[in-house]
């Protein structure tokens, strides 16, 4: 099955043309007709399937695409608290250290 989709980008698709014709010889021999045969079947080409995206299925295939690119973390955060804990001026709270991962705990046994 061929699609064609458009909507998004501007190549052109490859054309996919198969040829479906062919040719078919048999003698007939031992019959009353002893001539040779020519059948010659040709078989029609399937339909292609055409797919149209909306603007606003771009849009999100766009903001799809922008979020994949983000980095996963803060890379300059993760720097300036890297230089807080070598200098040792970062102070850890504990306090909010347990409540947070009490927090992180309830949400699998609620």
């Amino acid at each position: 099955m061929a699609a064609e989709i458009t909507g998004i980008t501007k190549t052109p698709l490859s054309s996919n043309k198969v040829d479906n014709s062919k040719t078919v010889s048999s003698n007939n021999i031992g019959e009353k007709n002893q001539g040779s045969e020519h059948v010659q079947t040709t078989a029609t080409p399937a339909p292609i399937d055409k797919i149209t995206l909306t603007r606003q299925a771009e849009e999100l295939r766009m903001i799809e695409k922008s979020i994949n690119d983000q980095s996963d973390f803060d890379n300059e955060r993760v720097e300036n608290l890297r230089l807080e804990i070598d200098a040792g001026r970062y102070d850890i709270d504990s306090q909010r250290v347990a409540e947070k991962l009490i927090a992180f705990e309830m949400m699998f046994v609620a």
